[in-house]
């Protein structure tokens, strides 16, 4: 996946892909903290996954980030709920 920091297109692959027992598939980015750059990358990563859904035949996707360990559970059951 690309995106654009200080006028250069950068590439980055995201940390995990989650299969949700729906079937859906959650993308979750793993970050020790807050930057521009990490919001440049999940803004490029939520335009990526509307694409993916809009575009239809893979499936229903989302995406979510996590800065604490303690929140991933939450993620998790955040996201399963929505299946």
């Amino acid at each position: 996946m690309y995106y654009l920091w200080n006028g250069a297109r950068r590439r980055f692959v995201p940390d995990f892909l989650v299969r949700i027992a729906s079937g859906k598939t959650l993308v979750l980015e793993i970050k020790g903290e807050d930057s521009e750059q990490n919001r440049a990358k999940c803004s490029a990563l939520d335009a990526w996954v509307k694409g993916v859904n809009a575009k239809g035949g893979i499936g229903t996707w989302f995406w979510d980030v996590v800065f604490q360990p303690a929140q991933i559970q939450d993620i998790m059951r955040k996201h399963a709920e929505k299946s």
